[in-house]
């Protein structure tokens, strides 16, 4: 039992009471009251979810009212376009040929910017458009270098001369072609020896023994055979000389023979007899052209594999052009080319196909094509970059054509917006040939050329297609079938 309280004076006191607790008025409507933020945040989500829905999201103008958000989308969001799917066509068919797009009015064709154009029938020159670069013909070509190492002490022709076969166009100072030179003189002396030798054994013949004799004939032949390899050095070395003729001149006469050997004779008579070194070896030009590259000067150490000059005959050039692998297989040797330089699409150069090659380049996928043409003027320079055009097929016959912003592509389907009337459009799938120039309408009237698309088969003639915005009618196609998709 617990003892009472006293107060000050002693007496018992009461306990003290606890105060009643306070009454909670309304619990159930203040919790209600606590939930309406959180329903007006869901109630915001949900509408703003709706408009999503119903207008794809998509912003339209605010300062413009009556402006759709975009081609194919009324004000509020609507439609202006409704796709219709075609008939079901063959397996591995285009799935999309006969799709429909019927728009709401025709106002909307205009606000599309779309324009049709009539299927002409025109004729159609087939060509093959392709990167090109103008550069030498190879064949008309020549680097030249010494052909021993030496030194340049004449350096005869600058870049940009015209030469002409044989002129010499530089001279080299070279120790192994003087020694050359002087081989094939001590063999030809050896040779005059040894047959002299001969002579004089078979005078006295019947003195002197048939072996000295057999000895003397041998050693004869064995001076022949190192005076032709003594010709063959000078030769290889590009300095033909004939040993026969040479020894019949008298021993003098011979020393400045082969001195000058292989230089011309206009050329020699203007060096000093007196300091002509018997090491010069000419560099001369193979052909008629011109120097479009030096690479030495007079005082400079050579030899066989620095290029000195290089020399072309630009009368005639090859055009290269990078033909894509699509088209390799229509491309043949004989064929036209048209060569049309960057800058200048007045003056075309015409002339054969003449080699395709026989693989596909690893780094362009391209099929490398050559053509021949003339040069004539010189008035073309190497390594211009340009376009070119094989024919294929002339313009002579009239085939379907359209333009090629009609042609749209899925994959490997193919195919034109035909217009069944103002709002109806209709896909149809094509199959087409060749791109080209076709000549002004009707057949070539007025000889105009416009680029062309060839239409084997899935329009006719006289239908109209659609032309300029062709890929916005696409793009409904688009969205409709990622619609489906959702």
């Amino acid at each position: 039992m617990a003892a009472p309280l006293l107060g000050h004076d002693g007496s018992a006191t009461a306990p003290p009471t606890a105060d009643p607790a306070p009454t909670r008025p309304g619990g159930w409507g203040r919790r209600l009251l606590g939930l309406v933020p959180t329903a007006v945040v869901f109630l915001l989500l949900g509408a703003v979810a709706v408009w999503g829905f119903r207008t794809e999201w998509k912003f339209g103008n605010p300062f413009s009212p009556g402006a759709s958000a975009e081609p194919g989308t009324e004000k509020g969001g609507g439609r202006e376009t409704v796709v219709t799917p075609g008939p079901a066509g063959p397996p591995g068919g285009c799935p999309l040929n006969g799709t429909r797009i019927r728009l709401t009015s025709p106002e909307v064709a205009g606000r599309m910017g779309l324009q049709v154009a009539p299927v002409e029938s025109r004729p159609l020159a087939a060509t093959v458009v392709a990167p090109a670069e103008l550069g030498y013909d190879e064949t008309r070509l020549a680097r030249l270098s010494a052909r021993v190492p030496g030194t340049a002490v004449r350096v005869e022709r600058q870049v940009g001369d015209p030469v002409k076969k044989g002129e010499v166009l530089a001279l080299v100072d070279a120790t192994a072609v003087g020694k050359a030179k002087a081989d094939l003189l001590a063999a030809i002396a050896q040779l005059d020896l040894r047959e002299k030798t001969v002579e004089n054994l078979q005078a006295t013949k019947g003195t002197v023994a048939g072996q000295r004799i057999q000895e003397a004939e041998s050693a004869v032949r064995e001076a022949r055979v190192q005076v032709l390899a003594a010709q063959q050095v000078l030769v290889n070395l590009g300095l033909p000389v004939k040993a026969e003729e040479v020894r019949k001149l008298p021993p003098d006469e011979q020393a400045r023979r082969v001195r000058l050997i292989g230089l011309p004779a206009d050329y020699a008579r203007a060096l000093d007899e007196g300091t002509t070194s018997t090491n010069f070896i000419p560099v001369p030009a193979p052909l008629d052209g011109v120097v479009v590259d030096r690479g030495v000067v007079s005082g400079e150490v050579v030899d066989p594999a620095k290029v000195l000059f290089v020399v072309a005959d630009l009368s005639r050039m090859w055009v290269t052009a990078n033909v894509r692998n699509e088209d390799a297989d229509r491309v043949a040797v004989g064929q036209r080319l048209a060569f049309t330089a960057d800058g200048h699409p007045s003056e075309a150069l015409t002339g054969p196909v003449v080699w395709t090659s026989t693989t596909i380049d690893p780094q362009t996928r391209t099929l490398r094509v050559r053509a021949e043409i003339s040069n004539p003027a010189a008035h073309w320079r190497a390594r211009t970059f340009g376009t070119a055009r094989i024919t294929l097929r002339a313009a002579d016959t009239p085939v379907a054509v359209v333009h090629p912003d009609a042609v749209q592509r899925e994959g490997d389907c193919r195919y034109v917006f035909v217009r069944l009337d103002e709002t109806t459009f209709e896909v149809r799938a094509v199959r087409l040939g060749v791109r080209g120039e076709a000549g002004g309408p009707p057949a070539g009237v007025g000889g105009r050329k416009e680029d062309r698309v060839e239409v084997l088969d899935g329009v006719r003639p006289g239908e109209r297609v659609v032309t300029t915005g062709s890929f916005i009618l696409k793009a409904e196609l688009l969205k409709d079938q990622l619609g489906d998709a959702d």
